[in-house]
């Protein structure tokens, strides 16, 4: 029997679990939508918080400015992309972890609302991502206060797998990196350690559905854009954290991507949290130690992209 602190949570207030192998993708959306409020507890407060687009490659681009208290442009800005599978996640379901990033790192967030799969496959979120980015250290910089010389991308899981693919592919415009258990690689998806981590909200099962989903075709999975943790070339990666999880299948991945940035010569951060499952930043309301290892990490966030 499942005993994961996720499932215990769900199964508290009723709820459906978003990652139950077979759901369609509408049915993750919603089990999601609805189990948001339950898992997080209330942020710190910020300043503001105001809902914008973003021009994309495929349309505009829904995004969400949080901007911390005493704040003053030009700022030091986070770009961050919610994680979900490629599949679920939004604005709302990161909301918290936003505004707690943004109040204890001092920072400005701008958390984007990428294309999702299946409707829009690989490359779809690459795209708005990089689109995001390259507008956020441009043009638009002043709209949202941000200065094009503090820039940082965070992410977690399928986001912590685009921040990765964004910092290699605009390293030398980045401060920082802030990855969160992140999903590195979708080739090799079969591990006999994930059987040892069922029921820790991801699964083998839940891997194959998502490549399903995000990928029109099994090769795209190769790509270094949806598998970061392959591409050859690291040097003058930005400086990285990689808050990882101890009760998560994506651990090796994190730890071998940390092992060859400092082989490349990047400074990287590595934090472990103990007997946590993946998932945890957002989890804040049943793992209450949760909430000094994400602040940990938005302080080394602030740190980094103080003057």
């Amino acid at each position: 029997m499942d005993t994961s602190p996720w499932t215990r949570a769900l199964n508290k207030f009723g709820l459906e679990d978003p990652f139950e192998p077979g759901r369609t993708a509408a049915h993750m959306r919603k089990a999601l939508h609805d189990a948001a409020p339950h898992i997080d507890v209330t942020p710190p407060p910020v300043e503001a918080v105001r809902d914008l687009v973003i021009p994309g490659p495929a349309g505009e681009i829904p995004a969400r400015l949080y901007i911390p208290n005493g704040s003053t442009a030009p700022a030091p800005c986070l770009l961050f992309c919610h994680g979900g599978g490629y599949v679920i996640g939004d604005l709302d379901s990161h909301d918290a972890l936003c505004r707690r990033l943004a109040a204890i790192g001092g920072v400005r967030v701008l958390a984007i609302d990428y294309r999702l799969s299946p409707e829009h496959v690989f490359p779809a979120a690459v795209e708005d991502v990089l689109a995001a980015f390259d507008w956020l250290a441009g043009e638009g910089a002043a709209a949202v206060g941000a200065d094009p010389a503090r820039l940082a991308v965070a992410g977690d899981s399928a986001g912590g797998g685009l921040a990765a693919m964004l910092a290699q592919a605009r390293r030398r415009q980045l401060r920082f990196q802030l990855l969160i258990y992140p999903l590195l690689q979708m080739v090799e998806r079969r591990k006999s350690k994930l059987k040892a981590l069922e029921g820790h909200i991801f699964s083998a099962i839940t891997l194959d559905q998502i490549a399903r989903y995000y990928f029109a075709d099994e090769k795209d999975a190769s790509d270094k854009r949806a598998s970061p943790l392959l591409e050859d070339d690291l040097a003058g990666l930005p400086p990285a954290y990689i808050a990882a999880a101890e009760l998560d299948p994506l651990m090796d991945e994190g730890r071998a991507y940390r092992d060859r940035m400092i082989a490349a010569g990047v400074p990287v951060d590595y934090k472990l949290g103990k007997a946590l499952p993946h998932g945890y930043f957002n989890l804040t309301a049943v793992l209450p130690g949760a909430r000094s290892l994400i602040d940990k990490a938005a302080l080394a966030l602030g740190d980094a992209l103080r003057d």
